[in-house]
């Protein structure tokens, strides 16, 4: 019997189809815009994507269609309508560690003036999603800690041997469509309709101090190294002694071969 955390550690789609299935896209859609999904993150960059978080409401105007069940199943995974970008996964992943305490992104470190050097200051008052005190944040977490950490966890031949305790969950992302009956095989495919894969991580587990999003363009093949990248960037931060060299790559260290695929 798969529970959330279970869910989380071994990437088990027909559990979430299930979960988005009895949540029915209202309330998904509410949600998920709590979290900042379908707006700007507030990040000070110019033209920031806002992605797409559909609706009902968003499916008739667009596509002059009604909603089906379908199409929520297939958000219930982060596929179908919704399109979502890194600064946005990694907003709701800070939203998540900080139990629902919302925080704005930012680029700029310092301002100066003259003389005069003005260090960043967030803003006062940050939103708040939900209880602070809740229980279900850390069920969350402790699903990602279980993916990179535990045998059954799909990434866990990647992170597991991280001293300083890497928290990771693995997705894909569609870039096309598969008709009825059809498979998806990499390898018969040309590579620019090839899965991107991506990866959000934080670390360390119990202190965390990071929090990334990282996303391989049409990756979904043979030799995919978006595991051992995010890997590699987190080792250079947190264990240097033991981080890949200049002129290494995540290719020419065969134990940290990506095994976390999501299959479909």
């Amino acid at each position: 019997m798969l529970n959330v955390t279970k869910a989380i550690e071994e990437s088990a789609d027909t559990f979430f189809y299930q979960v988005a299935y009895e949540m029915g896209i209202d309330r998904i859609h509410h949600w998920l815009s709590q979290f900042g999904y379908g707006q700007s993150t507030g990040i000070d960059l110019n033209e920031e994507y806002r992605g797409v978080l559909p609706s009902r409401d968003w499916k008739l105007k667009v596509h002059k269609k009604g909603w089906y069940q379908g199409d929520t199943v297939s958000v219930g995974i982060g596929q179908g309508y919704w399109v979502a970008t890194p600064i946005q996964m990694v907003k709701a992943l800070t939203t998540l560690l900080n139990n629902g305490k919302v925080k704005t992104p930012h680029l700029l470190y310092s301002l100066q003036q003259g003389n005069r050097v003005t260090r960043y200051q967030p803003p006062a008052q940050a939103a708040q999603i939900g209880d602070p005190n809740s229980p279900y944040w850390g069920i969350v977490r402790n699903g990602m800690y279980g993916m990179a950490n535990l045998p059954n966890g799909t990434g866990y031949k990647l992170f597991h041997t991280a001293p300083y305790q890497i928290a990771a969950k693995s997705g894909t992302s569609q870039v096309f469509s598969l008709k009825q009956n059809q498979t998806y095989n990499a390898k018969m495919i040309p590579v620019r309709l090839r899965d991107h894969i991506f990866y959000t991580l934080f670390a360390p587990y119990k202190n965390p101090r990071v929090a990334m999003a990282l996303i391989l363009e049409n990756g979904g093949g043979d030799g995919v190294v978006a595991g051992p990248t995010a890997r590699a960037i987190l080792d250079h931060i947190f264990d240097p002694a033991n981080a890949p060299q200049p002129g290494d790559t995540p290719q020419s260290k065969p134990q940290l071969n990506d095994s976390a695929d999501v299959q479909r």
